[in-house]
């Protein structure tokens, strides 16, 4: 066989056939020209890495690395290296071992067997790391160190003997040379191998230290400092055995990159540790550096306790810490071990269930008390005649023909005294002997929910049958449809929390949201409780305005609401309401928003209440309003504000139009007689309906006109929108939000609102003014249209401006109006206005230009202003206070309806008119008329005889029909 070589020499399929039949050939991966980084979070920075195939292990040595790194070329004169190899699935902080010796090359060789990838790390001129001091086993160390002149060179004899045989493995001493140019330019004083004494160094003192257990594991990283030889590192060990393991945790910057505290804060306690090794387990950093406490104190402890009475304690304790010793490898290969520790019966019983389903096999727990837990593997070993098993096995049942039937070995015990809080593993035997099995029961949906709770997080959208796949492939067990939809329900109700008990906390949230923004109001209302003294209260509606958007609708100028409600989807259903306002731009502002249980006349009252207060509306206040003229809406705002004008949906009353009479022609119609802008043309419109249809003129005559017609819409709303498509716009972005719990759905509304005022400063920031966007686009359009008009000026400010199509108004600059209503009902000069503003300008009259006409509303200083309110943001739920309350929240009362919940909203007829299928017209909703029988309802190819006439007819085909198949039986006869 070759020796070995990089591996951009040979093939990887190459490779993989000689290590099948050499078991005692491996790989290295070298790690060079690199630094080692503090502990703990160790790692390798700054190096390059190399693949090294071939490697024999009986023929391996350290001088073959020295070779290996020659060829590649960093090797200097007087430059040392020091090498290490890390113990397979471990990490750098405590799986780093010296390789330096023969010894470490047979330590190295108790991995090499079943792990064919060594990685070893190389480091130059000097190293802090204690790996060099380290015993790859329990044994004495022994340790000399001769003093030399100034320029001498210092050396460190280990001597190490085995304490069940009291034999060195072969050689009693191995020397070791440790290199210090001068005390005052020393490198650290760390050992590097050295096969004979250097010349010119005599030896003049020795000091003897003797250590049971770990050798010097425990000593400090940091004494190997400059001028500070084994002295100085064995008097700081003798004051602090913890010196190596005592962690600042809020003040660790060695490694700035990573924030453990912050993801320890954000991680559920239940999850398993993600991006392991499937075999491996992830010891916790506070569990490590337990241990190695462990071990190092009772060492020291004992060594210096006298007494004769704790000898026999101290004797129990050595042995019961080289026990765990012995199971140190368990640790890295199984996720259980003799010793271990667990906080609660819980968390030891989950761990089972999880090595149940990795490891395919049925695993049950046969005890479980208060103080006791034992799991078996109740797999079987199958007989399968000539192949005889090997190994212990239990025989605890007979087969049908009276054969001892073989149990698998592996079992489980662990256990707690009485009073103690941990559950320790006392027994533990690792080995299956049972076939792997797909239909494992452990493999529950609360198991897969555990699983895929972070994925649910991420993409709550995840189709079920792409979920089962994923799990299927990742556990390779059968897991059923049902089974993967009841876990991502499961994960969905971990993500986003449950639906009974964020009711308990709402009072917290508030608290919160109150709090992070000032000036803002929540009202929660409760059911009436007829016992005072309950401790219990159910909710009824919560009312919310943030303060920033009470103060940015009040900045806006224009007294113009839409009303609105939409229905939630969980447990609890109830209604969104909101009150949404609009912008100098024509964008949506949503100002106000609330939960209640229906629409109905109290939620409205109680929610415009609300919200006249919030805004100081009282009953004479002069506000409009538009709405889809919901249930209960039209009373509620009568009641509370008389005096206020309330506009209709257009769109909606054009849907219950169509209930009777439908066409484009009724249509046109509608929307001609709505957009008129005065009572004269409104009349005329109206009149030619009436000549289209007299009933629907009635129909529509009976909706009072000032609540659809901007004929007769008062002009202090300074908007003469005609539908309730804002509200349409917010309802539209919150339907993700219908179907969560409480505190989510309100949060999702609050996140919603800040992101959009943030985005629109966007747009504000790049408007280049000196009015709004929209505004610009429609003042730009009027002057357009001014070209084609003239205006006369009559004096007292008035003016006569006449355009095409007998088109000619009356002007009046005094008091900002137009004949034709349009300055009046949007604020922005119509193209009459702006014929007469251009003609004062030609008299070099002072009127500035017509920008300066249009009301402040449109303006660009009022568009920032009314966003410069920014809504806060508020901190997640472990940091809220707690709402000094004495009672409960509990969730509102429901009544679960017959049938199954709807999703869906119910198509209004607007919508089925626009439906089509492909490239046809969709027929649904149609009425047809059979040609046969002249009934409405089927057609002539499913008509059975309804009419008198078809029936004769239908009677007539289907005797043909059975003379017929009458005639065929006969020739088959």
């Amino acid at each position: 066989m070759v020796g070995w070589r990089i591996r951009a020499e040979m093939a990887e399929l190459e490779i993989g056939k000689l290590y099948a039949s050499h078991p005692t050939v491996f790989s290295i991966k070298l790690f060079y020209g690199g630094e080692f980084t503090h502990f703990p979070g160790r790692r390798y920075i700054n190096g390059k890495e190399k693949f090294v195939d071939l490697v024999d292990i009986d023929e391996f040595c350290v001088h073959d690395i020295d070779d290996m790194m020659d060829t590649l070329g960093y090797v200097e004169d007087g430059k040392l290296l020091y090498y290490h190899f890390k113990r397979p699935f471990s990490d750098l902080d405590f799986g780093l071992f010296a390789l330096a010796s023969d010894s470490d090359i047979n330590h190295l060789r108790t991995y090499v067997g079943k792990h064919k990838l060594i990685e070893v790390y190389t480091e130059h001129g000097k190293t802090n790391l204690h790996t060099y001091l380290m015993s790859p086993n329990p044994s004495k160390v022994r340790i000399e160190e001769i003093s030399e002149m100034k320029s001498c060179a210092r050396r460190l004899f280990l001597e190490w003997k085995d304490p069940k045989t009291g034999d060195g493995g072969g050689s009693s001493k191995v020397r070791i040379e440790e290199v210090v140019e001068s005390p005052k330019a020393g490198d650290g004083g760390v050992p590097i191998l050295s096969e004979e004494m250097p010349h010119g160094c005599d030896q003049t003192a020795s000091i003897e230290h003797e250590f049971e257990g770990e050798g010097i594991e425990g000593q400090n990283e940091d004494n190997h400092s400059e001028g500070e030889g084994i002295e100085g590192q064995n008097d700081d060990f003798s004051d602090s055995e913890d010196s190596d393991f005592i962690i600042d945790e809020d003040n660790i910057v060695d490694d700035p990159d990573i924030d453990m505290k912050e993801f320890l804060l954000n991680i559920d306690k239940d999850v398993e540790w993600l991006g392991t090794h499937e075999t491996s387990q992830v010891i916790p950093e506070e569990s490590r550096e337990k241990d190695e406490l462990e071990v190092v104190n009772n060492e020291i402890l004992l060594s210096e306790s006298s007494d004769e009475g704790g000898s026999n304690k101290r004797k129990k304790s050595i042995k019961a810490i080289r026990r765990a010793q012995e199971n140190s490898e368990a640790r890295v290969s199984d996720p259980f071990y003799v010793y271990q520790t667990f906080g609660s019966a819980e968390e030891l019983k989950r761990k089972i269930k999880k090595h149940s389903v990795e490891t395919r096999r049925e695993i049950e727990i046969v005890k479980n008390d208060k103080n006791r837990v034992r799991a078996v593997c109740k797999g079987t070993i199958p007989d399968l005649g000539q192949i005889e098993t090997s190994g212990p096995s239990q025989t605890t049942s007979l087969n049908n023909d009276g054969t001892p039937e073989k149990k698998c070995p592996w079992v489980l015990y662990a256990s707690k005294w009485k009073h103690d809080v941990d559950w320790e593993v006392k027994t533990y035997i690792q080995e299956h002997k049972c076939l792997q099995s797909r239909d494992v029961k452990a493999c529950t949906y609360k198991f897969l929910s555990q699983q895929i709770v972070q994925q649910i997080d991420s993409n709550p959208n995840i189709p079920t049958r792409a979920l089962q796949e994923q799990l299927q492939r990742e556990y390779q067990v059968d897991i059923s449809r049902m089974k993967v939809f009841r876990a991502k329900s499961e994960a969905h109700n971990q993500v986003r929390g449950d639906y009974a008990g964020q009711y308990a906390i709402l009072r917290d949230y508030v608290l919160e949201l109150k709090t992070r923004n000032p000036d803002s109001t929540v009202k929660i209302e409760v059911e009436n409780e007829p016992n005072p003294d309950s401790a219990t209260r159910t909710f009824k509606r919560i009312y919310i305005c943030l303060g920033s958007l009470k103060k940015g609708f009040q900045a806006g100028k224009r007294d113009y609401l839409g009303l609105d409600g939409s229905f939630m989807k969980g447990p609890y259903p109830g209604m969104i309401l909101t009150a949404v306002g609009l912008d100098g731009n024509s964008c949506t502002y949503p100002l106000a928003y609330a939960v209640v249980e229906a629409e109905n006349i109290n939620s409205w009252t109680w929610f415009l209440s609300c919200l006249g207060d919030d805004i100081d509306l009282h009953t004479n206040s002069n506000f409009t309003f538009v709405s889809d003229r919901q249930k209960g809406l039209l009373q509620a705002i009568g009641t509370l504000f008389p005096c206020a004008e309330h506009r209709f949906c257009l769109r909606h009353i054009h849907e219950n139009m169509k209930l009777q009479w439908k066409g484009k022609a009724f249509k046109d119609m509608l929307w001609k007689c709505a957009t008129t802008t005065t009572v004269q043309e409104f009349n005329h419109a109206m009149e030619e309906f009436r000549q289209l249809n007299n009933e629907c003129y009635k129909w529509l005559k009976a909706i009072p006109a000032q609540h659809w017609s901007r004929s007769h819409f008062t002009g202090r709303a300074h908007c003469d929108g005609l539908l309730n498509n804002l509200c349409e716009t917010i309802n539209n972005q919150l339907r993700d939000a219908r179907d969560q719990p409480i505190i989510t759905c309100l949060e999702f509304i609050r996140e919603y609102l800040m992101l959009r005022i943030v985005t629109v400063q966007k747009a504000i920031d790049k408007a280049p003014g000196p009015l709004t966007p929209t505004a610009t686009s429609i003042l730009e359009k009027n002057k357009t249209d001014a070209a084609q008009c003239k205006g006369v000026f009559c004096g007292n400010g008035k003016y006569q401006v006449t355009g095409p199509w007998m088109d000619q108004c009356v002007v009046d600059m005094i008091h900002h109006t137009c004949s034709c209503r349009k300055w009046e009902l949007t604020g922005i000069p119509c193209k009459h206005s702006i014929v007469a503003i251009w003609d004062m300008r030609k008299n070099k009259q002072d009127t500035g230009l017509p920008e300066t006409w249009v009301h402040p509303t449109y303006w660009l200083k009022t568009w920032k202003d009314m966003y410069s309110f920014k809504i806060e943001p508020i901190n997640g739920r472990r940091m809220w206070q707690k709402y000094a309350c004495p009672t409960t929240l509990l969730p509102p009362k429901h009544h679960v309806p017959i049938g199954r919940p709807k999703k869906k909203r119910t198509k209004s007829a607007l919508e089925l008119e626009d439906m089509t299928k492909g490239s046809r017209a969709s027929r649904k909703e149609k009425s047809v008329t059979c040609s046969a029988c002249k009934k409405v309802g089927h057609n002539k190819r499913s008509c059975k005889g309804q009419g008198a006439s078809s029936g004769a007819g239908d009677g007539k085909r289907g005797s043909k029909r059975k003379g017929v198949i009458a005639g065929k039986n006969l020739k088959k006869g």
